[in-house]
């Protein structure tokens, strides 16, 4: 497939799965590290240090996934040589979207279909985000 096919197709997948879940799981990332942070001297020590983190780890996730998407759709795949960081943001905030993939599926299959929204949290995302993995391995 060429590069320009790839590149729409990409967009589709960023539409489709990536910008829902950026809002939600922007959304639900920022309210864990405030919430977290506003515990900070009332909470427990899990629940001080694990909801920041987790936060911050889906907000690194959702900003390595706009610059990656921006890069690439812009200069195609030259746009992808980026620091690594970037990409270790991206593994990062995958990392963050695994519980609430989990809980979707477990709760979707167990409790009743609805639980299937939970994957606009974060998990979502990670269809585009793998497509940009696999694009990178290509180059």
């Amino acid at each position: 497939m060429d590069e320009r096919r790839l590149k729409y197709l990409y967009a589709a997948l960023a539409v489709l799965f990536g910008l829902p879940s950026l809002v939600g799981g922007g959304a639900a990332a920022t309210m864990l590290l405030l919430m977290g942070l506003g515990q900070f001297g009332h909470g427990t020590l899990a629940s001080v240090t694990l909801m920041p983190l987790w936060g911050l780890s889906g907000i690194a996730g959702c900003l390595a996934w706009l610059w990656l998407s921006a890069g690439y759709l812009m200069q195609g795949r030259a746009g992808l040589r980026v620091r690594p960081a970037w990409w270790r943001m991206l593994l990062v905030g995958g990392l963050a979207a695994m519980p609430p993939l989990g809980l979707a599926l477990w709760w979707g299959i167990a409790v009743h279909a609805e639980g299937f929204n939970l994957l606009l949290l974060g998990p979502s995302m990670l269809v585009p985000a793998g497509m940009l993995v696999w694009l990178k391995r290509q180059a």
